[in-house]
């Protein structure tokens, strides 16, 4: 990846500002090539080159070259014709198709320097590996590698693929967050270069934590629709043994009074599971309380009796006052309070 291309650039720039002056340190100039590998075996590289300038004509001459460049009408260095040619000798020796696309250039002015970048896409750069990839053979040609060396004022920087981590590697760098950097001057042998990468923990090949397409994400959002029908399911089940006429807190605290028989042990009551509960809402009132003091053993206070109907303290005394006139209630005053009662022959206590 040798690019003799800064002696070229200060020509252009020489020439664009119709000026002789002294050249600058070529030794100066940096370039930086990101490589950032994607969870599909793709990689969006970035060239970066930068150009240092002392006077205002050499200021000139680089803005005129750079937008030269920005138009694609420099075939030298960044050019991208280079990487086309290694992807085409890579694509033929692996057999695996690999093209170079969306392709952009542009540049920046700066106070002392200059820069051009050079962006493009390069598809099936990784080789599939198992469950993961390994970067090895995008980088062969029949002559070897194209990345045979990095000169002083070079580097470059492979970023990890989202979703995965290193588990191999046969060159020697520095790791900076998720990036293997390797900073010139540094030469490779042909078959050298080989990084493996792995699945991270949790992960499926190209998903992520707690993604849909990951394992993660579904398990999450099945185990949340799961939860979400329970929740229905206890609201319904709630609500049912409601309008069949048991309070919740009652059924769910397994409170609820059993009648007794006249020898004072508790009687379970068997129920026809065949047998349809009856809705409240169908009886009359009289009906209603009747019903309460047959489940409650035939007696109860009265304010219980207003809890459990939900009807105001006026209704409910009229109500029983009324029953206990035409006799199907008994009331009985304990202190502060009426209890109330069925009559005798109906009481079960």
């Amino acid at each position: 990846m040798r690019y003799v291309f800064v002696a070229l650039l200060l020509v252009s720039a020489l020439s664009g500002a119709a000026v002789a002056q002294e050249s600058p340190d070529v030794g100066a100039a940096t370039t930086t090539f990101d490589v950032d590998l994607r969870p599909d075996g793709d990689a969006n590289w970035t060239v970066r080159t930068t150009i240092p300038f002392d006077t205002d004509e050499e200021r000139t001459g680089f803005r005129t070259y750079a937008e030269r460049f920005e138009d694609g009408e420099v075939p030298s260095s960044p050019g991208i014709a280079f990487f086309e040619s290694a992807a085409a000798a890579s694509s033929s020796l692996t057999d695996r198709e690999m093209t170079i696309t969306n392709v952009e250039r542009s540049y920046t002015v700066g106070n002392g320097t200059g820069t051009l970048r050079l962006r493009f896409h390069w598809t099936n750069f990784l080789a599939p590996a198992g469950d993961g990839y390994e970067l090895s053979d995008a980088l062969l040609t029949e002559n070897g590698t194209w990345l045979r060396s990095l000169e002083a004022g070079q580097e470059i920087a492979i970023r990890t693929p989202p979703g995965y981590e290193i588990q191999r590697s046969s060159i020697e760098a520095r790791q900076e967050n998720e990036s293997l950097v390797v900073v010139g001057p540094e030469s490779f042998d042909p078959q050298e270069v080989s990084i493996t990468y792995a699945p991270e923990a949790g992960n499926g090949p190209g998903g992520s934590p707690g993604s849909p397409d990951g394992p993660g994400g579904a398990f999450d959002l099945l185990a949340a629709v799961l939860l979400g029908l329970l929740f229905v399911a206890v609201i319904v089940l709630a609500v049912w043994r409601w309008r069949g006429g048991e309070p919740i807190a009652e059924v769910a605290n397994g409170s609820r009074s059993e009648p007794s028989t006249e020898d004072g042990e508790t009687e379970t009551e068997e129920s026809d599971p065949d047998e349809p509960a009856v809705d409240p809402e169908l009886l009359s009132d009289e009906e209603r309380v009747e019903a309460l003091l047959e489940r409650n053993g035939g007696r109860m206070r009265q304010a219980d009796i207003v809890k459990e109907t939900d009807w105001s303290d006026a209704k409910v005394s009229q109500l029983l006052s009324r029953m206990a006139d035409e006799g199907s209630i008994e009331k009985l005053r304990l202190g502060r309070e009426n209890v109330i009662s069925l009559p005798d022959g109906e009481d079960e206590e």
